[in-house]
């Protein structure tokens, strides 16, 4: 599963440069466990960005799960990744907002 980082209710994944085995570059990957999301922004294999959601369909009596999947613009991309360098430098996560400006430059200069 990998190391996670702790802010808020959020556990985070650090981001990653390579292409998963599904075939996407997770570059945002938080869940909570109160309750269960999963929230992930990316690359697909195609060069595609996008944002996939995991959620209950209703909280708290229905432990069914949702899925919101969708292509994204790169803009859209870019402003989540600078929200969460916002959220990390308020929380005095330094390590974490480096890797998300390393990958906020990687895709302003399309090298993924």
């Amino acid at each position: 599963m990998g190391k996670f980082i702790v802010m808020g209710k959020f556990f985070y994944k650090n981001p990653c440069f390579e292409y998963n085995s599904d075939g996407n570059m997770e570059i945002i990957h938080k869940h909570c466990v109160g309750p269960m999301e999963v929230l992930i922004y990316g690359i697909t294999k195609n060069k595609d960005f996008y944002f996939d959601w995991t959620f209950p369909e209703f909280y708290p009596n229905d432990s069914e799960m949702e899925r919101d999947y969708r292509i994204i613009s790169k803009e859209r991309l870019l402003e989540a990744i600078n929200i969460e360098i916002d959220t990390c430098e308020k929380e005095g996560n330094n390590e974490l907002s480096e890797k998300y400006r390393l990958a906020v430059e990687m895709i302003q200069a399309d090298r993924y």
